[in-house]
């Protein structure tokens, strides 16, 4: 469309490369892993990662596939004592991070906890393993499937039910034969993204002691020191994301299903024991996954309130500024590569895109441990040969562009949905009046995004407020974040500590989830009108 010229596209490519870093710095150190670490490493560690990780991906998968279709199905078909309720209620458990989740849930379960009590059990109910791990990683994951699911039985399907309906098919057939293959393009896209979150999630499995790659990453490199070790794991970790990548993106590319005409599902209405039924099932899954965490982060985050907030102030501040600022820079980042992608309108420029939004399959321990490689190496390479008496090391920078490079893709996908709703008769009439590009992003195109930008803000903000190993591992030297405030407290088996950085973190975490669910609900009656 527009001849953006190399200033542009030169800026966009400087983009690119620096969030590749972290990947090109992991793969460029495989060649020289000495043999007998990779002996070791086969013999007696990998076997037991890569068994623990693939538990741990195909428990959580299987179960927030169950979660998130039954509950999505239920709201978006059925109408049902609580529904409507329960279709923002769901979305809820998003807020709270599978360690938060945790940390509540351990301590409900101990030894004289609210739970054993109730029940009458003089003893722990012991959740602290693999089993456990996949329950409360479920619990804080499901409303990824719910969320796309449920937009998508809401959207896509009346005319296609109403012809298969017409044939006197039954309400099973119709579900496993109609529905979800029509479908299975946001079923299959919810559930990677589920998998790549799991496969990054550190802070429940470190504290559930359960084998995995991201666990594994901190055990023997931050913690054991072996850093050799700790980039294999880091190699093998960035395999298993970018399969579950191309899985995703073949499916994507194969043959899918659409209609001409759009058509509202409507929904039938449930009576007596059968609404008796959805309610209790949607309700039990609210319960596990928000209600009972949520009460005790409540309790015990406010309990002694006046006497723990002073201890929590300046990471309230660290975490603040760090969130917004970083928000800031990576949406206006993304405002940028999407613009380039919109106007420049080339292959070459999807692709750039396309990269850029690999950050977030990307481990938050990956990308630390890539950008401490190259840290180093600028260091090592180039500082200490030139005698300049300083040294690369975390701060605010450093953690900035790991933040960048995990929740760039964040920014990308919310602005991309805003670009879709603008007609591209705009950008062709302001190609016939001659306006320049610069014209086009500030003038034109930022105010029909300002919805839009301040939702990729937003979105990106509490990313960053609840992202743990990258805040654990570039932060400064006496800086914290609230998520790694929480996390060390609960190390050191400080749970009832942990509990008021936790429960700020999921009133941040909430602001986003609301306003999802409104977006969502706004864009659906706006289509509503103009079918």
């Amino acid at each position: 469309m527009y001849n953006l010229g190399w200033s542009w596209g030169s800026v966009a490519l400087l983009i690119i490369a620096l969030i590749l870093i972290p990947v090109f710095v992991i793969l460029f150190h495989i060649p020289f892993i000495n043999q007998e670490t990779l002996a070791h490493l086969s013999q007696h560690v990998l076997p037991r990662y890569i068994i623990g990780s693939l538990i741990v991906l195909v428990g959580v998968i299987a179960i927030t596939f169950i979660i998130g279709i039954s509950t999505a199905y239920l709201i978006a078909f059925y109408g049902f004592f609580g529904s409507k309720v329960f279709e923002w209620a769901l979305i809820l458990p998003l807020a709270i991070p599978a360690y938060i989740m945790g940390f509540a849930w351990v301590n409900l379960l101990e030894y004289e906890g609210t739970i054993p009590t109730l029940l009458g059990i003089e003893s722990r109910i012991d959740i602290m393993n693999t089993y456990g791990a996949i329950m409360i990683l479920a619990f804080a994951l499901y409303p990824y499937v719910y969320f796309f699911v449920k937009g998508s039985f809401s959207r896509n399907l009346g005319s296609i039910l109403l012809s298969a309906q017409s044939l006197n098919a039954s309400s099973i057939t119709i579900f496993w034969k109609v529905i979800l293959p029509f479908c299975r393009l946001s079923i299959v896209g919810a559930l990677s993204l589920v998998g790549m979150e799991t496969l990054s999630e550190y802070g429940l499995v470190a504290y559930f002691g359960v084998d995995t790659f991201s666990a594994g990453i901190f055990r023997t490199w931050l913690a054991g020191g072996d850093e050799v070790s700790g980039i294999a794991l880091s190699a093998v970790l960035l395999c298993f994301v970018l399969m579950i990548l191309g899985i995703e993106s073949y499916q994507r590319g194969s043959k899918g299903y659409a209609q001409k005409q759009f058509l509202s599902t409507s929904k039938k209405q449930l009576y007596g024991f059968k609404s008796f039924m959805a309610f209790l099932w949607c309700f039990i899954v609210l319960f596990f996954a928000f209600i009972i965490p949520m009460l005790w982060l409540l309790y015990w985050g406010f309990y002694d309130f006046f006497e723990t907030f002073p201890k929590f102030v300046d990471a309230i501040y660290y975490s603040v500024i760090m969130s917004v600022s970083s928000a800031f820079f990576i949406v206006v980042i993304s405002y940028y590569l999407c613009f380039v992608v919109r106007v420049g309108n080339s292959k070459i420029a999807k692709i750039i895109l396309k990269i850029s939004s690999l950050g977030y399959a990307i481990p938050g321990a990956v990308v630390a441990i890539g950008i401490l490689l190259f840290l180093g190496f600028i260091n090592h390479n180039i500082l200490e040969p030139l005698s300049i008496q300083y040294a690369l090391g975390g701060g605010f920078s450093i953690l900035f562009f790991g933040y960048l490079v995990r929740f760039l893709a964040s920014g990308i996908f919310a602005l991309e949905s805003g670009y879709a709703k603008i007609p591209k008769n705009f950008d062709y009439a302001c190609l016939t009046l001659r306006t320049s590009p610069f014209v086009l992003f500030g003038k034109i195109h930022f105010p029909l995004l300002r919805w839009s930008l301040v939702l990729a803000f937003i979105i990106v903000c509490i990313d960053v407020l609840k992202e743990l190993p990258i805040s654990t591992i570039l932060a400064s030297s006496g800086y914290q974040t609230l998520a790694a405030a929480a996390f060390a407290y609960s190390e050191n088996e400080q749970i009832y500590d942990a509990a008021l950085p936790s429960v700020l973190i999921v009133f941040f975490g909430l602001i986003p989830t609301f306003l999802m669910h409104y977006f969502e609900q706004h864009n659906h009656t706006k289509e509503l009108h103009e079918a």
